[in-house]
């Protein structure tokens, strides 16, 4: 019943979006977020199929991501997501796509292979600068696929804009 409530607000926001998306304006100009590095926190819980069992479960990430750049035309930012990977830093481009609001306040949603959320980031200036940002998620879904094993569940991820001396993964 979760996943049915977690699919359908998902889907309803999408929906949101297309609609606002196809009625408002185009984005603003978000360029000033390029270049920008964060610090993630990721936590997902839920329940794995192995075949023969369910399974509940939790595992929690942590990373770095940098907003390389932002395509007005399409309305979404390139980004690359540090992680570590077994004892390795791995580094994949991704993208987050923007949904609304203007240059300092917005929401975009973002997906890969296995989860999807839309989050809010939520900037400050000081002296026409973004000097602080913070990203909180509003709704995750996590549904993956490996082998025989199938896993549902939730996503949440909180950020925060670092100077880049603090990150750790190479670059």
């Amino acid at each position: 019943m979760r996943i049915q409530k977690a699919v359908s607000v998902v889907g309803i926001l999408l929906l949101m979006g297309f609609f606002i998306t196809g009625v408002a304006d185009a984005a603003p100009d978000m360029s000033q977020w390029e270049g920008k590095w964060f610090s993630f926190q990721m936590a997902k819980k839920g329940i794995v199929f192995d075949g023969s069992k369910f399974i509940k479960g939790s595992e929690k990430h942590s990373g770095y991501f940098k907003i390389e750049s932002w395509n007005g035309a399409e309305e979404k930012f390139e980004i690359t997501i540090y992680s570590q990977n077994d004892g390795g830093w791995e580094a994949v481009d991704q993208y987050m796509n923007f949904f609304a609001g203007n240059n300092l306040s917005f929401l975009f949603w973002y997906q890969d292979e296995d989860q999807h959320f839309v989050a809010q980031m939520v900037g400050k200036e000081k002296g026409g600068i973004i000097s602080s940002a913070t990203v909180t998620t509003y709704g995750g879904l996590v549904l993956e696929v490996d082998d025989n094993q199938r896993a549902v569940g939730s996503v949440v991820l909180t950020a925060k804009m670092i100077d880049e001396s603090k990150v750790k993964a190479p670059h």
